[in-house]
């Protein structure tokens, strides 16, 4: 049986990331025992490192980035509205390079930590096919497509993991609730960007009746949105770098702090900014800051949280958070110059890890 101790470690333990300080024992691809203080016999000392879940990326539009940097001198309907640019973009470049540019883009979510993600596949069952055929043996892809015309609907929900749309302009009310519920028969995953632009702020409650897994990215959405996402336990996936970027403004966290609405991180549109879940977390701490000076580091777990252990529930994904008897799957970090003399863990890791302090990714007990 194989057997690895690591030991002299800060653990974020549990649903909640509670912190133990002590070891861990890994046995043939679980998480054998968790415990404060030194283990007896041979271990590997982590020197006050961290063990964590991994990240999970869950909302991403890999394919553009073939067109980096394309939005430029643009504004967002501009950018990836219908006609947009990125489309242009998607539609004259060949096969080749955009599986290259995908591949290339997957290989540097692995290398910041993130094992699986949530994309947005425009181009209809070939779109789905595309990502398929890059994926990166590591990363989970978990495949939203987006078919092209209601006769396509059949053949994507097949090869997808569910329904990705772009808005609630997509299609009419009918061919709508007709999508949902197929793709709920279907037992795949439904979802849609609402209220990224102030003119669609009353998207949400119209998106809600279609009873969607999740809703992206809800930037314009009140108080009451959030009220009504809770109600009917639909989590929210925030954006906040290409939100930004785009121009279109900052999600509010904070509201869906204020009312306890289940929600999670995503980087976007790979044309606008890379997949890094480091990145991502610091900015949106930021944003976060900014609208409330009052958060600390219970609102910083629960960003955490969203970007590791709440898409494990909404995806289903095959390991959980770190637990005795789970899958020994989670990522070690170095304490490094940035992460030494940290008065909370949970803001410090938020606002100051990089890519540099993972020293180890494990996947059911295997290094990666």
């Amino acid at each position: 049986m194989v057997k690895r101790v690591l030991s002299n470690a800060t653990i974020l333990e549990g649903e909640e990331l509670e912190l133990t300080q002590g070891y861990l024992v890994v046995r043939d691809g679980s998480i054998e025992k968790i415990s404060e203080g030194s283990p007896s016999g041979r271990a590997i000392d982590l020197k006050r490192g961290f063990i964590l879940p991994p990240f999970v990326n869950a909302h991403t539009h890999v394919a553009d980035s073939i067109a980096k940097e394309l939005y430029l001198g643009r504004t967002q309907p501009q950018v990836v509205g219908p006609s947009g640019e990125k489309f242009l973009a998607l539609e004259s470049h060949p096969y080749d390079k955009l599986l290259a540019s995908i591949r290339a883009t997957l290989q540097d979510m692995f290398r910041t930590g993130t094992l699986a993600h949530c994309d947005f596949r425009e181009g209809g069952a070939k779109g789905v096919e595309l990502l398929r055929e890059a994926s990166h043996r590591s990363i989970k892809s978990i495949i939203m497509g987006r078919p092209s015309t209601l006769e396509e609907l059949g053949i994507v929900l097949k090869k997808s993991d569910g329904i990705g749309l772009p808005s609630l302009d997509a299609f009419d009310e009918g061919q709508l609730r007709l999508i949902a519920d197929q793709t709920r028969r279907a037992k795949k995953f439904l979802s849609v960007h609402v209220a990224e632009l102030k003119s669609a702020r009353d998207e949400v409650e119209q998106a809600l009746e279609l009873r969607p897994s999740f809703i992206v990215h809800a930037t314009h959405a009140d108080v009451e949105d959030f009220v009504s996402a809770k109600k009917n336990d639909v989590p929210v996936v925030f954006c906040p770098r290409a939100n930004s970027l785009l121009g279109v403004g900052v999600p509010p966290i904070h509201l869906a702090l204020a009312t306890n609405t289940r929600f999670c991180i995503g980087t976007d549109n790979a044309m606008v900014c890379q997949p890094d879940m480091f990145e991502e977390l610091s900015f949106a701490w930021a944003c976060m800051r900014r609208a409330d000076p009052a958060v600390g580091g219970e609102e910083a777990r629960r960003l955490l949280k969203a970007a590791t252990i709440e898409p494990l529930k909404l995806f289903n994904l095959p390991w959980g958070p770190i637990e005795e008897g789970g899958s020994a799957t989670f990522m070690v970090f170095t304490r490094g110059n940035n992460l030494t003399s940290l008065t909370n863990v949970h803001s410090g890791l938020v606002n100051r890890a990089r890519a540099d302090n993972i020293r180890a990714i494990y996947a059911s007990g295997k290094i990666l």
